[in-house]
């Protein structure tokens, strides 16, 4: 379990904060969105700043609000952004509870597409457990709503859905006094962290798991070939087995699937 829980731990002990990492292209609000969290002007929303840091109390919970500096808009991508990346999961060790991918309430094109998937490639696969999709410009929605802009935005959003379970909260930095979205985004970033057993997203921990499952892969691969490869050099002698004795028991592949699963 995670230290760093934002449980209740009882009377005199601390509660520690909800870790949040911010992160998306740039132009796209996310500072803004660390500000409206927040309830104050914690971060400069000019562009171009270098990822930051802050720490708060909001909607009675206590965060700490990491805005990390903004992607491109290249698929390709530089060593000096993956740095600011990695600087950024650095500044909230020993990880983010919740990933905050920050996207305006515009068109989805196939190229953002393409940038997001490259950018959280980086984290690995596992970082999309953790990732909340929060959607900026909330008042361009008007009467449409949010299941309907989904539906009718194309593929390429559906695609994001999927990747993030269809988690996302939609907020309007224009009302920052408006503290209702702040806490019901909050409550989700909550529920995201019980989903996950109370951990937080660990790049190290989750880049072994890769590699645990890879070699893992390569070992079953291995004995398939393996097993193969004894059941070609039989095959006369697996051939001539009578229909009567395949009724009484499994066929060839059904000990081979056995043989690679069970050892």
């Amino acid at each position: 379990m995670d230290n760093g829980n934002v449980k209740d731990n009882g009377p005199g002990h601390a509660t520690p904060p909800l870790r949040l990492l911010i992160v998306g292209q740039k132009r796209t609000g996310r500072s803004s969105v660390g500000n409206t969290l927040l309830g104050e002007d914690a971060f400069d929303t000019w562009g171009g700043a270098a990822s930051a840091v802050a720490h708060g109390e909001s909607e009675g919970r206590q965060l700490m609000v990491v805005d990390a500096c903004g992607w491109g808009t290249n698929e390709l991508i530089p060593k000096q952004e993956k740095l600011e990346l990695f600087n950024a999961l650095s500044l909230c060790e020993p990880g983010p509870h919740v990933l905050l991918l920050v996207i305006p309430l515009l068109h989805f094109s196939h190229s953002e597409k393409a940038v997001i998937q490259k950018r959280m490639e980086i984290l690995t696969e596992g970082v999309w457990r953790h990732t909340m999709v929060v959607f900026t410009l909330g008042d361009r929605l008007r009467d449409c709503s949010m299941q309907d802009y989904i539906q009718t935005s194309g593929k390429d959003l559906q695609w994001l859905m999927e990747r993030c379970r269809y988690r996302y909260h939609v907020l309007n930095n224009k009302t920052p006094q408006d503290r209702q979205q702040v806490s019901g985004l909050l409550d989700r970033a909550e529920d995201i962290l019980m989903e996950n057993g109370g951990w937080h997203f660990s790049l190290h921990m989750y880049c072994r798991l890769e590699e645990e499952w890879s070699r893992r892969e390569r070992e079953m691969k291995e004995r398939m070939l393996e097993m193969q490869d004894r059941v070609g050099k039989n095959g006369r002698g697996l051939a001539g087995v009578s229909n009567h004795s395949r009724q009484g028991g499994l066929n060839v592949n059904d000990n081979l699937l056995k043989l690679v699963y069970h050892g």
